[in-house]
């Protein structure tokens, strides 16, 4: 049981990577928008078919989120969002060119780490 509830953890939070990564893409070629901006062109924006598809993912994300914390202590669930943060990062270097740092790596350490540890103590 506790390998298929780490399976939906990760399931959701990759879901949820991947949808923040395609919002990236989606807005990159949308061009930069001021917060007014970006709510007089709501529609136009939400439309724009990778940014429709980063809610489709979150929307999953979030689906697969209630079933895990139904299912699991949300001080042992809520930290391996952690784990999507490391997964953003490699998505952005390898398909935006984004830039990691000595700084962004020692900090993906520790996440792994504290991840790591969390996950023992269930």
């Amino acid at each position: 049981m506790k390998m298929l509830n780490f399976i939906l953890i990760l399931t959701s939070v990759i879901l949820g990577a991947f949808g923040q990564f395609l919002l990236r893409v989606g807005m990159k070629s949308y061009g930069q928008v001021s917060v007014l901006g970006a709510f007089k062109q709501l529609f136009s924006i939400i439309f724009t078919p990778s940014i429709f598809m980063g809610f489709i993912l979150f929307a999953l994300s979030s689906i697969l989120w209630l079933s895990v914390i139904s299912k699991n202590q949300l001080s042992y669930a809520y930290p391996m969002v952690g784990i999507g943060y490391i997964f953003t990062m490699i998505l952005s270097k390898l398909f935006l060119n984004e830039s990691i740092g000595a700084f962004k790596i020692i900090g993906t350490l520790l996440i792994i780490s504290g991840v790591f540890f969390m996950s023992r103590s269930y």
